[in-house]
């Protein structure tokens, strides 16, 4: 490669090679100048040097002589100018001044760019797979040229360009291989604006926004553009179950992360609690660990109201948040509600059965005659909330529909509660009493003065009997009435059906006529005698007849005879009011 004129005799930027036994002087007449070596141009410079042919290639400065005590002629190094091919890497062209090419290899050098290919001598061939030399100079005259020494980040070695008259040079050794360049110098100024029409985006980046390019290299700007920071995929749980009134709480909380943004790791990771309704977190953990777990121990200082039947202010929940953030600046934050259980009442068994039954083929314990009010109050209770114990018990009981009054006394029970004692209970046999209410309350550490009833309640109705069948003889009383062979509530069916079987001549149907129900025949059809109406043939009385419970009732007593028994069965159909 060809650089400077040897003659002039700068050796610090482009190593050669060769070597010359003996430099050749050369002779700077001390002659004026008389035109400046811009306008005199090759021809001036072939007059004023003298070249030694001999040597191929130089590997020392050839000296200047003088004339004289001084040198006459000084160049300026704006006046001597580069004459060798173009050098892609240091970007020297031909014709550069010497001020010029030093320039471009002080700005190349400054860049921290790669070192180019050193130059070899004039008649050397050139290095294999040699770098270019960063502190070799280009030979002198050709002669006596030192080797390049070892370039740093360099490519492999170009052959040299053409040395000015190199004589006997040897071939230049290969250089050796250059280091990778440094990217210090190689980094954006300013921040990058986007400007895109339409919804067009530039990766990550939209119109209008601001890629922070400031500071960063190449790659990491691109990288900037590629690759969106993702959200941590975050996960918060709990196993706990916290009863109603439990006041030492140790919720078991496990949680872990992955983080999904691209050569990011976790930057912090944050567990913090606060009670439902409160405003302040309080941070448990900052452990990156994952997956973990934490044991949130205290003890809880609001316990539930015992003087109200309301929601106990312990059912408030405790709240749990995780919080991950990454180092490209995503974060996700995952949320769990660990809720004390509600306030459940106790359970309770509760029945208050008859004492007996006159007529058990229409009585129950829930539906009965009038008057038979007689009931065996029984029962159980447990607590459903285990940290509640039970305290006693009250039976209470309310008559058609009125306020509930106490059956004797509170009656204490076992925290988790039991049976209760059996309470024999009578109610009014009048006539008007037709329905009786018990219940039972149950009393707690939660409800120590309402008392739960759920499930407690037993509920009794009555009703007069309509009584009806065939007879032997005319019924004139209480006892009478109450032993024909059929019966029905007063809310029974109606029509009824009186059979009159084959044997008897009378058939009676008697029916309250007095509050609560009045009941009175409208019609009677034969169904067995083509339909016949027989309504007129019932003939009406009244008198009384006990009711359940022994009262007089007065009664609608209607009485139908023939002449002699049917020849079989015959269906009166009993329509009443």
């Amino acid at each position: 490669m060809n650089v400077l004129p040897s003659i002039l005799n700068y050796d610090g930027t482009s190593g050669v090679s060769g070597a010359c036994s003996t430099p050749e002087p050369v002779i700077i007449p001390n002659v004026p100048l008389e035109t400046s070596p811009e306008t005199q141009g090759s021809s001036f410079l072939s007059r004023l040097y003298s070249f030694n042919n001999t040597c191929s290639t130089c590997v020392s400065p050839t000296p200047v002589l003088c004339g004289g005590d001084a040198c006459p002629i000084i160049l300026d190094s704006n006046c001597v100018f580069y004459e060798g091919g173009n050098l892609i890497y240091t970007k020297i062209n031909t014709g550069d001044t010497v001020q010029e090419a030093f320039e471009k290899i002080e700005a190349f050098f400054a860049s921290g760019a790669s070192a180019t290919s050193g130059s070899s001598g004039s008649s050397g061939s050139s290095g294999s797979s040699g770098s270019s030399g960063t502190s070799g100079s280009s030979g002198s005259s050709g002669t006596d040229g030192t080797s390049g020494s070892s370039g740093s980040s360099g490519s492999s070695g170009e052959t040299g360009s053409a040395g000015s008259s190199g004589t006997s040079g040897t071939d230049g050794s290969a250089g050796s291989s250059g280091t990778s360049g440094s990217t210090v110098g190689n980094l954006f100024v300013d921040n990058i604006l986007v400007s895109l029409s339409g919804i067009k985006t530039l990766g990550r980046y939209g119109n209008g926004d601001i890629i922070p390019s400031a500071g960063l290299t190449s790659e990491e700007v691109m990288n900037l553009i590629a690759r969106e920071p993702l959200n941590p995929t975050v996960s918060l749980s709990s196993p706990t179950v916290v009863q109603f009134n439990q006041t030492a709480i140790s919720n078991i909380l496990n949680f872990s992360y992955t983080i999904n943004s691209i050569g990011a790791t976790v930057a912090s990771a944050v567990l913090s609690y606060r009670r439902q309704g409160d405003v302040t977190w309080t941070v448990l953990s900052t452990s990156t660990i994952t997956p973990s777990s934490f044991t949130h121990a205290f003890t809880d200082p609001i316990p539930f109201s015992g003087a109200t039947n309301a929601a106990g202010n312990n059912v408030l929940a405790y709240q749990y948040q995780y919080v991950v953030t990454d180092t490209a600046g995503a974060s996700s934050t995952a949320t769990f509600n660990v809720t004390p259980q509600s306030y459940v009442a106790p359970s309770i068994s509760f029945s208050a059965p008859a004492v007996a039954f006159a007529y058990p083929a229409i009585e129950t314990n829930t539906k009965r005659e009038i008057g038979n009010t007689s009931s065996t109050l029984q029962g159980s209770t447990s607590r459903n909330s285990s940290l509640v114990p039970i305290s006693g018990y009250q039976f209470q009981v309310s008559v058609n529909g009125g306020g509930y009054t106490n059956l004797g006394s509170v009656v204490s029970l076992g925290a988790a509660g039991g049976s209760f004692t059996s309470l024999p209970d009578a109610q009014s046999t009048a006539n008007n009493i037709t329905s009786v209410t018990y219940r039972v309350l149950v009393y707690d550490a939660y409800n120590a003065t309402t008392g739960s009833f759920a499930n407690s309640v037993y509920g009794i109705i009555f009703r007069n009997i309509i009584f009806y069948g065939p007879v032997a003889a005319s019924v004139t009383n209480s006892a009478e009435v109450r032993a024909l062979s059929s019966f029905i509530f007063t809310d029974g069916s109606n029509p009824f059906i009186l059979n009159t079987g084959s044997t008897l001549v009378k058939f009676v149907a008697a029916m309250p006529a007095t509050v609560p129900v009045v009941k009175s025949i409208t019609q009677v059809i034969d169904l067995d005698a083509l339909n016949a109406n027989i309504t007129a043939s019932y003939i009406l009385s009244q008198f009384n007849v006990q009711n359940g419970g022994g009262v007089n009732v007065l009664y609608n007593v209607y009485e139908m005879t023939i002449g002699s028994p049917y020849s079989s069965n015959h269906r009166h159909q009993i329509t009443t009011t």
